[in-house]
């Protein structure tokens, strides 16, 4: 019921066409199969506001729960914060999912609706979970672009703060985040093990099996 996700993300491939079908590139997804799952995803022509962030489950089929962002993603020369926060507990509607873009909480969506209070989402169960690709299908829907500093916190609905910071020139950049607590399901994907790109580093030893990926794929 409560997750917070937080990646570093700078596009490659933008506008139509992307992923398989058009439906865009994920970031993270999670869930037991096409009708009963959760993603984070860029989206494409296939669906939806083209290259605008969706953040939202789907249950028996129907998605539930969503937020779109009325801020299009269009900037592939652009290194962009998103963090995406779960929190069906809380009392205030509002505050059940939230989005942080570069240091900034998001308020403006095409499209918002919220979970019940104490709903139970697909993501963060037992089941497939992918980062850089929808992982409950063979739609796969692979991320094109560069992935960085990728973290999951389980049982804390946390802000941007933790995960950045303004500098002297007043540009949102990455802090340390390893002093976190990062719960039973959390992990922390540095990618600086070009042999285990997949290696949590959050001490939890949830790693991810990569897929497609090589040494060269490694960029520093």
């Amino acid at each position: 019921k409560t997750f917070t996700f937080s990646c570093w993300v700078k596009r490659g491939g933008i506008g139509a066409g992307l992923g398989a079908s058009n439906l865009g590139v994920t970031l993270f997804s999670g869930g037991a199969d096409v009708s009963n799952y959760g993603e984070i995803v860029f989206r494409s022509s296939g669906f939806g506001v083209q290259d605008s962030l969706h953040f939202y489950n789907s249950a028996s089929g129907s998605t539930n729960f969503e937020l779109v962002t009325t801020q299009l993603f269009r900037d592939p020369s652009a290194w962009y914060h998103i963090v995406c926060v779960m929190d069906t507990t809380n009392a205030v509607s509002t505050e059940r999912m939230r989005i942080y873009v570069n240091g900034s909480r998001v308020t403006d969506f095409s499209t918002e609706t919220y979970p019940s209070q104490n709903a139970v989402p697909n993501f963060n169960t037992a089941t497939e979970h992918g980062v850089g690709g929808f992982a409950v299908s063979t739609d796969t829907r692979f991320f094109d672009g560069y992935l960085a500093e990728i973290v999951f916190i389980d049982g804390q609905a946390l802000n941007s703060s933790s995960f950045g910071e303004y500098n002297s020139s007043n540009i949102w950049i990455p802090k340390d985040v390893s002093g976190l607590t990062f719960g039973t399901n959390g992990f922390y994907i540095k990618g600086e093990d070009s042999s285990d790109l997949g290696n949590d580093s959050s001490g939890n030893n949830n790693d991810y099996t990569a897929s497609g990926l090589a040494a060269h794929d490694q960029v520093f």
